[in-house]
């Protein structure tokens, strides 16, 4: 994950623990490693939702 506003709600709203952070090589951009499972799933469609509410994703 690269945004911090997904991070934030992952780490801190849902208490999911991140494997591991580092910058990208190639744009020197930090990001977040999660493992993937079904609640993170379950936490990324709930985030997506959320994000489409306060208008914050024209999808």
């Amino acid at each position: 994950c690269y945004s911090t506003n997904l991070f934030e709600f992952l780490r801190f709203d849902k208490g999911q623990r991140y494997i591991c952070t580092a910058l990208n090589d190639k744009t020197m951009k930090r990001f977040w490693l999660f493992q993937r499972t079904e609640e993170l799933e379950q936490y990324l469609v709930e985030y997506t939702e959320r994000s489409k509410i306060l208008g914050l994703l024209t999808m």
